[in-house]
């Protein structure tokens, strides 16, 4: 025998779950919610509990429509709780307060938007747009109307003269701002935390920043390279300057080149080195980017391309995708022998987007084996960062290969 108390827990949990589908026009209605009344053996063994049942139901003041049945007892027919129904979602939602406000705003939303962005897609948004806050919803209102009515404003994101709206937002509340815009995009599809991964690496050859922005009609600041000239001659050109940054246009630009380049993965490396090496211009720090370095000319033309990232499988796609991009660059300490040499710095990292990376160099590939099958076994990545292997041995080892 189910209470009201049971009925409305479950009316409670009903909505949250599928609320979403319900504002769509989805769901059969009338909803019939059997209340459990008693058996034939219960109202044989325990009669008065029964009749204290029913008279709970009797005092039912919530929302649904009671009905009743002919139930017999040994003191003969009594009329008995049966089912509760709910003839619309509305009347579901009157279960508690709380669940009502839900489905107000729900409605009132969707209404609002429904008028101002006719060909918007809600499919897989609507509970998202219900959850939003009152000031994140004005927000998405105010850059869906803003951006449908500029669809190609060439403008950057900060220039935007919407309030509230900056990189982290848009790259938070992608999905429903292409939703309103009339695209179908599956919210799987705009990961956030990779693209705000992306929006500081600036990977602009698949970079959902960058297609986002296209898509937006908004334009990108250009992505700069972060550079040490290692080179007394090379820094000439250059008003003397060891360390700047520059976009990649700029650096085609150098009326002389290097005969090696090397690019390291992470910013703090590159500023370690200090020595002069003749012929030698250091890229770091850049991540994700490797695209950007085979764009530059004399990257491509270099005598030597060194690459020096993380011991870790995202390190390993980096030189992968390098090579991909034409750059046959060779690596340094990226190998079994030197994760084994300072094993005892490793820590937990990522675990494998990818399980082919079809440009690795042999000792690279037994490595990257090695890094899958510890992610498959502890069910978390292996982490050795290229600042933590001693310094005296990495750069002496890095120093050698660049002058051979």
């Amino acid at each position: 025998m189910r209470n009201p108390d049971d009925i409305e827990r479950e009316m409670r949990s009903r909505f949250v779950r599928d609320y979403p589908d319900w504002a769509r026009g989805r769901g059969s209605w009338p909803l019939r919610v059997n209340l459990k009344p008693p058996t034939m053996d219960e109202r044989v063994t325990d009669p008065v509990t029964c009749h204290a049942w029913a008279d709970t139901w009797a005092h039912y003041s919530g929302p649904g429509a009671l009905h009743y049945d002919s139930a017999r007892f040994p003191t003969g027919i009594h009329q008995m709780p049966k089912a509760l129904t709910f003839a619309s979602p509305g009347i579901v939602a009157a279960a508690t307060a709380e669940t009502q406000a839900i489905w107000r705003r729900c409605g009132t939303r969707l209404t609002e938007l429904s008028r101002t962005f006719p060909g918007a897609r809600f499919g897989r948004i609507v509970r998202r747009l219900t959850e939003l806050s009152g000031q994140d919803y004005e927000c998405l209102s105010s850059a869906a109307r803003w951006l449908s009515d500029n669809p190609t404003s060439g403008m950057l994101l900060r220039q935007l003269p919407i309030e509230g709206i900056n990189t982290k937002w848009l790259a938070r509340h992608a999905t429903l701002l292409l939703a309103l815009l009339g695209d179908e995009v599956p919210v799987a599809n705009i990961d956030c935390e990779r693209a705000e991964e992306q929006l500081k690496d600036g990977d602009t050859s698949a970079s959902q920043r960058t297609q986002l922005h296209q898509r937006l009609g908004l334009r990108i600041p250009p992505y700069l390279v972060q550079v040490a000239v290692a080179d007394t001659v090379l820094r000439q050109q250059v008003a003397g300057m060891r360390h700047f940054a520059a976009g990649v246009d700029d650096l085609n630009q150098w009326p002389r080149t290097p005969d090696t380049v090397v690019i390291l993965e992470n910013k703090e490396t590159g500023y370690a080195i200090t020595d002069d090496l003749p012929g030698t211009v250091v890229l770091h720090g850049a991540g994700f980017s490797v695209a950007h370095y085979a764009r530059i000319a004399w990257v491509r033309s270099a005598r030597k391309v060194i690459y020096w990232g993380d011991i870790d499988l995202p390190g390993l796609a980096f030189i992968n995708d390098l090579r991909g991009h034409g750059v046959p660059a060779e690596s340094v300490h990226m190998d079994i022998a030197t994760l084994d040499r300072f094993r005892h710095l490793a820590v937990e990292g990522a675990t494998a987007t990818r399980i082919e990376l079809p440009h690795l160099a042999e000792s690279e590939r037994h490595l990257f084996e090695q890094l899958l099958d510890h992610a498959a076994r502890y069910q978390s990545g292996l982490l050795l960062e290229q600042e933590r292997i001693a310094w005296d041995y990495a750069y002496g080892v890095l120093a050698d290969v660049i002058r051979s």
